[in-house]
């Protein structure tokens, strides 16, 4: 017979799956009593650093009205430090050596040069442009990590985010936030040496981190958290799924080391927030892997429930107003800068764009901006930008939207570095009072040579059955399903007060016999293309309309290349094509900005 008693009867509801998690609607529910946080000051002066989940709480801080410390020397990122985002512990410790003299720390080391420009190592993502001289590198460095001193001594709080396990060291044993060579450097496999955290040494670093925090500022408190971002990549020889779940289990299990060893640390748990399972989930974007603004707000709306504990009021039931809208994921494109998997790209490709405080067009998208690129530069007419992917990249989503730069190139480092130069670009453009006097133009989703037979492919997903016509409707669900990423990057761009023009892939199909029977389909997608950004108010110049019926003579225009296989260059035109579409262009931005 079963004994109807057991040390679990007693037990409140939060310890049982059913009642704690089960029955919460994750979204439009927080969770009761799922931190045990108390602070000791009323109004807490807050610090934030660690992976690119620390740039959601310092956002959502702000956005709050907390006292949350923002770096004097890097404005460009919501941040606490001048050192951009760090993911294990070792690399916060190195801040502290640089100003420590008993530690010995080189303060000269992990410096690239290149084209007579010093680039930091330590933090790829700030000062992109690099620097004239070693000496002023050395001393912006030193800069930051006195700044980071004096913060410290003023913080009540600090929020420190654990993202990785994996890193990168020179054989001087200096540990980098991002693998030399992906952002900027170059990578040398005789100089630096790929290395996984243990469980003992994440441990052994928190320690020596809580000795060092509490020698500069007795009475701070360290919340510890976990980045449910996963990773991009691994350097192991597990799965990515398996190396993954490693590496966060380790960093949960050692942040739950401090916490319960030593009473200035508590935790709180944002990775279990994002990664509990839910049905209709809203907390990943499609990749699997971005984390979505719901699901930020989600969590940090229980976080805020721990500073308002501190200032003597919490209601639950206006915290579960505050997510009762949010259902399933929406295409929001306010996403986290995580440099851990779309590094930025940190150098001036140009000297011309290095000279410039800001210039006002700017291009970006495959190859076709790189060729309109060119023609611009033969009509002298001054532009940021180009090529940053092949029309592959855009269309299979080598790419990762990001809050703080709008998306991250995948494709390889020099993808990255050439988006670097652009997003350096616009935000000089940023930072100044509206109106911006920034144009883009993009063709970001364009890309028919890869979409068109995308399309067709979720057309026959979509209606196994057949469908009799294709109209404008099953465009803008197509769009809707498979192009939200590309398309919210422009939106955003939109949103902030740039000025852009999407431009149409070239007419060529039409001309050539293997492609000719694509012109259909491919021109019904330009007209639903520019249906949606009229609808949105973004300008759309479909070049392939403009050029039949403005152009006499279309073979003079085509593109000579004849690949391998006897296949012509349908997709592209010649130069006096791109000539064409610059002075088109070119005019048409004049119009808009006299307008």
């Amino acid at each position: 017979m079963q004994n109807s008693k057991t040390p679990y009867n007693n037990r409140d509801e939060i310890f049982f799956w059913r009642s704690a998690v089960a029955s919460i609607k994750l979204g439009q529910q927080t969770f009761d009593k799922l931190t045990q946080i108390r602070l000791h000051t009323e109004n807490p002066k807050i610090s934030s650093v660690g992976s690119c989940f620390a740039q959601h709480v310092g956002r959502w801080l702000n956005k709050q009205g907390y006292s949350f410390h923002q770096s004097t020397i890097e404005t460009s990122q919501v941040s606490s430090f001048a050192f951009g985002n760090i993911y294990t512990p070792r690399c916060f410790l190195q801040w502290f050596d640089i100003i420590d003299e008993n530690k010995g720390f080189d303060a000269e080391c992990a410096i690239h040069f290149e084209k007579n420009r010093y680039y930091d190592l330590l933090r790829p993502s700030i000062y992109p442009n690099g620097f004239d001289r070693k000496e002023d590198l050395v001393e912006a460095r030193v800069l930051a990590a006195k700044e980071m001193y004096q913060t410290l001594k003023n913080t009540d709080l600090l929020i420190f985010t654990l993202g990785l396990t994996e890193s990168w060291k020179d054989q001087n044993n200096v540990f980098y936030p991002s693998c030399p060579g992906v952002i900027s450097g170059e990578f040398n496999e005789t100089k630096y040496l790929f290395h996984n955290f243990t469980y003992d040494e994440i441990c052994s670093d928190l320690q020596q981190l809580k000795s060092r925090l509490t020698s500069i500022n007795p009475k701070i408190n360290i919340i510890l958290t976990v980045s449910p971002v996963p990773l991009t990549a691994t350097m192991t020889n597990k799965h990515i799924l398996v190396a993954n779940q490693h590496s966060k289990s380790l960093l949960r299990t050692a942040a739950s080391f401090m916490c319960d060893n030593y009473d200035n640390f508590e935790y709180f748990p944002s990775f279990e927030l994002i990664t509990a399972p839910s049905d209709n989930d809203f907390r990943f974007e499609t990749n699997r892997r971005t984390v979505t603004p719901e699901a930020v707000n989600y969590v940090m709306g229980h976080f805020g429930s721990v500073l308002q504990r501190a200032e003597g009021h919490i209601s639950n039931a206006n915290l579960n107003n505050e997510f009762s809208g949010v259902t399933q994921k929406t295409t929001d494109t306010e996403e986290v800068e995580c440099d851990e998997e779309f590094l930025e790209s940190v150098k001036k490709l140009t000297e011309h764009s290095l000279d410039e405080p800001r210039i006002d067009l700017t291009l970006f998208g495959d190859s076709h901006m790189g060729k309109l690129s060119t023609a611009f530069d033969n009509i002298n007419m001054t532009h940021c930008g180009g090529m940053v992917m092949n029309g592959s990249g855009f269309s299979q989503k080598k790419f990762s939207l990001c809050d703080t730069e709008y998306f991250v190139p995948l494709e390889n480092a020099m993808s990255r570095k050439l988006w670097s130069v652009i997003f350096s670009n616009l935000s000089r453009h940023e930072q100044q009072s509206p109106p911006l006097t920034s144009t883009i133009i993009t063709n970001l989703g364009l890309q028919t040579h890869q979409n068109v037979s995308r399309f067709t492919t979720w057309l026959q997903n979509s209606y196994p059955q057949g469908i009799a016509e294709i109209t404008l409707k099953e465009f803008v669900d197509y769009f809707y399903d498979d192009l939200t990423e590309q398309l919210s990057i422009i939106l955003k761009l939109h949103e902030n007060g740039h000025k852009v023009v999407v431009v149409s892939d070239p007419p060529f199909s039409q001309y050539f016999e293997e492609s000719k029977g694509m012109k259909n389909i491919i021109y019904a997608y330009f007209n639903a293309m520019e249906y949606i950004w009229t609808e949105f108010g973004i300008t759309f110049f479909n070049a392939a309309r403009a050029f039949d019926e403005e152009i006499t003579d279309p073979e003079n225009y085509l593109s000579t290349v004849k690949y391998a296989d006897n296949q012509h260059d349908w997709i592209h035109g010649n130069e006096k094509y791109y000539a064409w579409l610059a002075d088109k262009l070119s005019t048409l931005i004049k119009q808009e900005t006299e307008a």
